[in-house]
């Protein structure tokens, strides 16, 4: 699925506005270069370069959806388990301007999906070591899903897994997909209650939108974790299932040893080994993030079809057998 529309739109700001917020920082700091990055949905980035060759990353929050504070405390978390890039300053005053932001270290290479599209495939050591990184994310325990606040303490009780599917599909979500792709999300959850359990077996630390585009593949194959805004309580499977949706552009190169690369990754950090049916399971716990991306009355153009022909992907691999390891 692909989908480059933006949630929040993209803080346009003006080189001397950009000065102003890195004299914060550093106020002898000498910029030679300020560049818009525009792609990501949510914050708003520049990158930064400075005499001498030091290049940061300037991070703006959306006002109505600042998720700056669990960031912070989340990229703090990462990197005592896994590469992350340093950030180096905070400032939510708002005193320059009415949006939170930090600077943070830019990670020189590409992201995992422009690494694929340029190489015609990833190694498997790289793909192994994204699994081991994810599964120690993973190693932080909660009771249920769960919101999470700025010490990454549980802020708010989530509906179950369960329920949620049930409270997408009869809601905004469900209008947004075709009809007869709603019946088949129902008849699945009767017939194959045990899956559905079996996924809400247990809740960790959740990157929340561990997909290609978070994940920086270096010059040397060593991959760096960015954009935790969206970490949550939730079962394993949700970050699972995200990062193997279907890229169009690369899908072609995510075959069966790309999945057991990952697989055998994870399992070498993780607390208990993935269960057999573990990439069903990602396939039907990302058929409820998906929906949650439509979960409301207006969404981006094209949305609807690229996610209803994902979720019928994901049912018809799952019925047929395909989509266990």
């Amino acid at each position: 699925m692909k989908a480059s529309a933006r949630l929040f739109d993209f803080q346009a700001l003006n080189e001397d506005i950009v000065r102003r917020l890195f004299t914060a920082f550093d106020p002898k700091a000498v910029i030679t270069q300020i560049s818009p990055l525009t792609k990501g949905m949510s914050t708003s980035n520049y990158a930064v370069r400075t005499e001498g060759g030091s290049k940061y990353v300037l991070r703006i929050y959306p006002t109505n959806n600042d998720h700056s504070r669990i960031e912070v405390t989340a990229y703090q978390y990462a990197k005592a388990r896994i590469r992350t890039p340093e950030i180096f300053f905070f400032d939510d005053s708002k005193q320059i301007v009415p949006f939170t932001y930090l600077i943070m270290v830019f990670i020189e290479g590409s992201t995992l999906g422009d690494f694929i599209a340029g190489n015609a495939g990833c190694p498997d050591h790289v793909l192994h070591r994204i699994g081991s990184s994810l599964a120690l994310l993973h190693q932080t325990e909660y009771p249920h899903m769960a919101l999470l606040d700025e010490y990454m303490q549980i802020a708010e009780h989530l509906e179950s897994f369960e329920s949620q599917f049930y409270t997408l599909l009869n809601g905004h979500a469900g209008a947004h997909i075709q009809p007869s792709t709603k019946k088949k999300c129902l008849q699945f959850l009767t017939n194959h209650t045990a899956l559905v359990e079996r996924i809400a077996d247990k809740h960790v630390f959740s990157h929340g939108d561990f997909i290609f585009s978070n994940i920086m593949i270096t010059p040397s194959l060593d991959p760096c974790f960015i954009d935790y805004e969206y970490c949550f309580a939730a079962p394993v499977f949700y970050d699972i299932g995200k990062f193997f949706r279907t890229r169009t552009q690369v899908e072609r190169y995510i075959g069966a040893e790309t999945v057991a690369a990952f697989r055998e990754g994870y399992n070498l950090k993780a607390r208990e080994p993935l269960p057999e049916e573990w990439y069903a399971l990602s396939k039907l716990a990302d058929i409820s993030t998906m929906l949650h991306l439509i979960n409301k009355p207006q969404i981006p153009n094209g949305w609807e079809a690229a996610i209803d022909g994902e979720i019928e992907k994901n049912l018809e691999l799952i019925q047929a057998g395909k989509a266990c390891s």
